[in-house]
C-alpha cells in the first residue's frame, strides 16, 4: 500500500527568522563578555549591534507593507495584533539602541561603563526573549492565516518580490546571519535561486561573505551543490 505524504508547505518566516535568532543569540553572547578595555571588542560589539537594529527595522517594515498589507487585503483584521507589536517592538528597540549607543561612546572615551554595560545586558535578554515569542506567534498564528488566504504560489512570489526590492546590501546580511542557522539543503536551495536570478559579481560577494561565517566543511558542501 502507498502511503501519500502532504508535501510541506511554504513557510514566509523561515529564513528571516532563523537569521535574527541567530543575530541575537550572537548580541547576546557580545553584550555578555566583551572587554570594554579593547578597541576592536567594542567594534565588534557596535558593528552587531548596528547590524541587529538594521534587520530588525526592515523586517518590520517588510512585514508591515508587504506581508500583513496582503493579508489585510484578504482578510480585515487579521493584521492588526502583529501591527500593534511592531510599535511595541519598535519602541523598545529605540531604547535599546540608544542604550547601546551611550554604552559605546562611554567605552571609548576610557570610562568605566561596568554599571552600563550590565544594565545594556540585561535589557537585551528582556528584549531577546520577548521577540522569540514575537517570532514564535508569528511562526505559529500569522502562518496560519497566510496558509488559509494564500496559495504556495503567491507566498512564492510574495518571498521574490522582497528579494528583488532588497538592496544588494541588506540580502548580504540576511545571507550573513541566516545561512549559518539553516540546515544544508535549505541554504542550497535559497542559494541556487538567488545564483539563477542575481548577476555573477553579487554571487561572489554572497560567498566571500558566507565563507567567513560557515564552517569549512559546510562551505565546501555549499559550493559543491552549486557548481
Amino acid at each position: 500500500m502507498t502511503t501519500i505524504q502532504a508535501i510541506p508547505r511554504l513557510k514566509s518566516f523561515d529564513i528571516p527568522h532563523k537569521g535574527l535568532r541567530n543575530l541575537l543569540a550572537r548580541m547576546n553572547e557580545l553584550a555578555g563578555n566583551t572587554d570594554f578595555s579593547d578597541k576592536s571588542q567594542i567594534d565588534q560589539l557596535e558593528q552587531t549591534g548596528n547590524h541587529l537594529f538594521f534587520l530588525l527595522t526592515e523586517h518590520a517594515f517588510i512585514e508591515d507593507e508587504i506581508v500583513l498589507k496582503a493579508l489585510e487585503q484578504r482578510c480585515p483584521g487579521a493584521s492588526l495584533q502583529n501591527a500593534h507589536e511592531h510599535e511595541i517592538i519598535t519602541e523598545q528597540q529605540a531604547r535599546l539602541k540608544s542604550l547601546l549607543q551611550e554604552l559605546i561612546r562611554c567605552a571609548r572615551m576610557g570610562e568605566d561603563v561596568g554599571r552600563l554595560a550590565e544594565q545594556f545586558y540585561f535589557a537585551l535578554n528582556h528584549f531577546h526573549s520577548a521577540y522569540l515569542q514575537h517570532m514564535l506567534e508569528e511562526e505559529e498564528e500569522t502562518q496560519k492565516q497566510l496558509w488559509n488566504y494564500f496559495s504556495d504560489a503567491e507566498l512564492m512570489e510574495m518571498r521574490s518580490r522582497i528579494s528583488r526590492e532588497m538592496p544588494p546590501e541588506s540580502l548580504l546580511l540576511w545571507f550573513r546571519y541566516a545561512i549559518p542557522a539553516m540546515q544544508p539543503q535549505g541554504r542550497l536551495q535559497w542559494l541556487l535561486g538567488t545564483k539563477a536570478a542575481a548577476p555573477a559579481p553579487f554571487m561572489e560577494q554572497v560567498m566571500a561573505v558566507l565563507e567567513t561565517v560557515l564552517p569549512e566543511k559546510a562551505y565546501r558542501q555549499l559550493t559543491f551543490g552549486l557548481n
